[in-house]
């Protein structure tokens, strides 16, 4: 159970602060839901998530600062090559699926692969957009668990990413 004021990450539209617990009646039945501000720029908004139905649908507790900011930092370190799918449409199948997870570290893992892809060479449009929703998810957490603007955090995760060195092939 979430309380109004809790720092939250809906896996699909990303961390937010339960601003209200309202009851809404649909037919004759009521049900209870959380009312969530989502910091996600230029995408903010207002979600509603069944009480109910909460915890099935993976509304987490944001993560620990220090912990979200040491994840952060495998994305200056080129990922093993086993790890990239190199078919894009089996890549981008498990990467939608992955980016619903909610998971930073799971998100982390696609924008420092991504990431590397796009050092080597320019993402088509469906890589480039998973790649900025997964960096909207990192910087929507680490705002609201660092108590930062979003802008800081994407900075943050900006500057992570240009750390990566690709070696010479």
């Amino acid at each position: 159970m979430f309380s109004i004021g809790n720092k939250v990450i809906h896996p699909c539209h990303g961390a937010g602060t339960i601003t209200k617990i309202q009851t809404k009646c649909i037919g004759s039945a009521s049900h209870r839901y959380y009312v969530i501000h989502t910091v996600a720029v230029p995408r903010e908004m207002l979600i509603m998530v069944p009480v109910s139905r909460a915890e099935s649908m993976g509304l987490r507790m944001i993560g620990d600062k220090a912990v979200l900011r040491n994840t952060l930092e495998s994305c200056s370190q080129v990922p093993d090559m086993d790890d990239v799918e190199t078919d894009y449409r089996a890549r981008q199948a498990a990467v939608r699926d992955q980016l619903k997870s909610g998971s930073f570290q799971t998100v982390t893992s696609i924008v420092r692969m991504y990431g590397f892809l796009d050092k080597r060479k320019r993402l088509g449009m469906t890589d480039r957009q998973m790649f900025d929703s997964g960096k909207e998810l990192l910087a929507g957490e680490l705002a609201l668990a660092c108590e930062i603007a979003f802008d800081e955090a994407m900075s943050e995760i900006n500057d992570r990413l240009q750390e990566m060195v690709i070696p010479e092939a």
